[in-house]
């Protein structure tokens, strides 16, 4: 399995499920969310193809999750000290859903499987133009295709997030936080995840040597390893040892920079019609990575 830098636009079929963020930003993400959704049905109707919306994408937080986010330390250090940064934990407890969530099949895969080749690519294309409609009609925003859409959602975070690195108390943390971790970069933008990073690109050779997969001619890929738990927990000691260091140094900065980063991506999540802001948070070390 593999991870292509379409990671930001993972809602290839449809689905806009994700984590949630604050109370109003979830109500109002969730409004246009759904009126998109609604529009998209409606347009794939006009066009003789069948759409079914994904299911209510509310997400359930595990224990802890909120606190980990919000740069809380403890939790931040009860949750690494078993699972590291989240990598190889999913291999060494299969599980537990805390790496390991249960996630709702879209509905719309059991239909795409029937499909022949040809009307495969005829309902996407399809798919893609009603999506666009879609963001048109109710966000007021243009975009050429769902790929799009995630290019531009990712972009205006990464424009957004740029504004803490001006934060004078935030490049200070970050200064302190870069001289511990024993790396020349310390803006703010660019430490959140960098030990993370790391584990990942790490991970992704360790699983690159074990897996045949061919790549997407043209793309960096992110392979996901697929170990056994006992093969896995070496590299997942090695992950928690490395994820404590990382706190430790950066133990003043994520309870300070953090809070504003969530606040920050929760806003533009909105304004984008989308749930799943914390989802955000996790997915940026993958496009990071690439």
């Amino acid at each position: 399995m593999f991870i292509a830098k379409a990671v930001a636009a993972t809602l290839l079929v449809g689905s806009f499920g994700g984590l949630t963020s604050s109370p109003s930003g979830d109500a109002a993400a969730y409004e246009k969310q759904t009126a998109m959704e609604d529009k998209r049905v409606a347009c794939m109707t006009e066009r003789g193809f069948t759409y079914l919306p994904a299911p209510e994408p509310r997400y359930k937080w595990q224990p802890g999750e909120r606190e980990r986010l919000a740069g809380d330390v403890a939790a931040l250090r009860a949750y690494r000290a078993k699972y590291g940064f989240g990598v190889w934990s999913p291999n060494v407890y299969p599980k537990d859903e805390l790496v390991n969530p249960t996630m709702a099949d879209n509905p719309n895969n059991k239909l795409l499987m029937s499909l022949s080749a040809d009307k495969l690519k005829k309902w996407r294309a399809a798919d893609d133009a009603c999506f666009s409609a879609a963001v048109k009609a109710v966000l007021g925003r243009t975009v050429t295709s769902q790929e799009d859409y995630g290019d531009q959602l990712a972009a205006s975070v990464r424009k957004s997030l740029s504004v803490l690195d001006q934060d004078e108390r935030l490049a200070r943390l970050g200064r302190e936080f870069g001289k511990c971790l024993g790396v020349s970069e310390v803006k703010p933008t660019a430490l959140d995840g960098l030990s993370h990073v790391k584990v990942v690109l790490e991970a992704s050779d360790v699983a690159e040597q074990t897996s045949k997969s061919d790549a997407p001619k043209g793309r960096k890929v992110i392979h996901v390893p697929n170990l056994k738990p006992g093969e896995a927990k070496p590299y997942l000691d090695k992950e928690i040892k490395a994820a404590l260091k990382d706190l430790e140094c950066g133990k003043s900065f994520y309870p300070a920079y953090s809070p504003k980063a969530m606040e920050v991506t929760s806003r533009v999540y909105q304004e984008f019609g989308r749930e799943g802001a914390a989802q955000a948070i996790r997915s940026r070390i993958y496009q990071k990575a690439l």
